[in-house]
């Protein structure tokens, strides 16, 4: 595949940043991660990801105080199941599906 493709691919792509405290024990936050990975899995063709720490300057900037899903720097989920809800209809606006 071309560099171009790849780079294309790559911007097609919704960013989306999981929050979580990755200075304490995983079991603190491996059930939130299975959670926002479930509806991930759907749609994982057209998502880009990177986990974050909680405790970083950017999560301060963005005010989290606790396990968070932003996409696209701006928009907030802290449940599973509003990522769930919201999801498909922020890929629609994307016009990524």
């Amino acid at each position: 595949m071309s560099d171009l493709k790849q780079e294309n691919m790559q911007i097609d792509k919704l960013k989306v940043d999981i929050y979580v405290p990755l200075n304490v024990c995983s079991c603190q936050w491996e059930q939130f991660m299975n959670l926002v990975f479930t509806v991930f899995t759907k749609y994982n063709k057209f998502i880009k990801f990177e986990t974050k720490s909680l405790d970083s300057e950017k999560a301060r900037k963005l005010n989290l105080d606790g396990n968070s899903v932003v996409v696209d720097n701006k928009r907030v989920f802290t449940t599973s199941y509003a990522l769930n809800k919201d999801l498909p209809e922020i890929l629609k606006e994307k016009g990524l599906i």
